[in-house]
């Protein structure tokens, strides 16, 4: 028994369907292999400490399958100083992001937050942002 003249049988798929998923698979094999940025940990609290030079370390780790390039790191304040051990983290590779702030050089005390901010060819977040929190000792003058 056949179809009748002029219909397809019912088993082909139609061709904007075929197209649709290969389109799909497509960004999905690039997505897989564009580099992404993961940085440990995102916050950082520091707790109570005496106004003396602070000193952090983040791990940024490119958990995608091409090179991450870190273009550029900046952070939410002067006082605040930034920087990575290299620009480029090939897959499944990290480098360290190096973090410090001097409270005594701007008399600073109480509850602070800083933000570090790093940009990269990661598609999926360009910039992410990591923080840190402390509490500074208001330090005791001596009066002389």
């Amino acid at each position: 028994m056949g179809l009748p003249r002029g219909h397809a049988p019912r088993h082909r798929l139609p061709r904007r369907l075929i197209l649709l998923v290969g389109a799909l698979a497509a960004l999905t094999a690039c997505s897989a292999s564009s580099p992404r940025i993961v940085v440990d940990p995102p916050v950082q609290d520091l707790g109570v400490v005496p106004q003396e030079p602070l000193d952090l370390t983040y791990v940024i780790r490119n958990d995608g399958g091409s090179p991450l390039r870190i273009d550029k790191v900046s952070t939410s304040c002067g006082c605040t100083q930034a920087s990575v051990d290299r620009t480029v983290i090939p897959p499944g590779e990290s480098a360290l992001l190096r973090v410090t702030l001097d409270p005594v050089e701007d008399d600073l005390y109480g509850d602070l937050l800083r933000m570090i901010y790093i940009r990269s060819n990661d598609p999926e977040r360009p910039e992410v942002e990591v923080e840190f929190r402390v509490t500074i000792l208001k330090p005791e003058r001596s009066e002389g």
